[in-house]
């Protein structure tokens, strides 16, 4: 009986950390959607690039500011259970300020921006998190304004998709109804140095 009672009791204490989980889980009600898929799109970059890092204002060799309203983009990477994904990387791809990519593809008229990166990508932390400096992306007609992104685990693309935005400067920063999930959509806000900042989360 003794032993049966310690080894209920061994299975209990091992448990409790779970349990812990699931019951604060339950207490915020906070759910944990898997971000959906979107397409790539047909700019994904195909060729490497000297700067292969997480800041796209900054390119080197060049001393130039880069054009348009600075955005600071974090977030996080966390499985359905809300657990961190470490050491995924995340990419992210978009145009610049004018809504031109850096593609020889992208028949859009007019002059590249030469001090954005245009491409980025960063390793994400133990805790889940990441974060990007970068530009808001200029509207790219007819779609809304929008960050592509890639999430790899092990050299392998786990998740492919876009983010986008529901007050855009370009909008008159105001909220406007955009038909895309609340998963892929985030809303500016303006920082004390007349930049903009936001937060997303990706749920694989």
């Amino acid at each position: 009986m003794f032993a049966r009672t310690c080894y209920f009791c061994m299975m209990f204490l091992l448990l409790l950390p779970a349990l812990a989980f699931f019951s604060q889980t339950a207490v915020s009600g906070e759910q944990f959607i898997r971000t959906p898929a979107d397409y790539e799109g047909p700019f994904y970059p195909l060729n490497r690039q000297q700067d292969e890092d997480n800041d796209l204002i900054h390119v080197s060799g060049q001393t130039e500011p880069t054009k348009g309203d600075i955005l600071y983009l974090s977030g996080e990477v966390v499985d359905t259970s809300g657990q961190p994904v470490e050491n995924a990387i995340v990419e992210i791809w978009q145009t610049d300020s004018q809504g031109l990519y850096r593609d020889q593809r992208d028949r859009s008229p007019g002059a590249r921006d030469p001090n954005f990166q245009y491409w980025g990508k960063t390793q994400v932390k133990a805790d889940g998190s990441f974060s990007f400096t970068t530009i808001v992306p200029g509207k790219y007609e007819p779609r809304p304004a929008h960050i592509h992104f890639k999430v790899w685990i092990e050299d392998k693309a786990v998740l492919t998709s876009q983010l986008y935005f529901s007050n855009h400067p370009q909008e008159g920063g105001k909220d406007v109804p955009i038909r895309t999930p609340p998963q892929q959509t985030v809303g500016l806000e303006k920082t004390s140095s007349d930049a903009y900042e936001t937060f997303f989360r990706i749920v694989l």
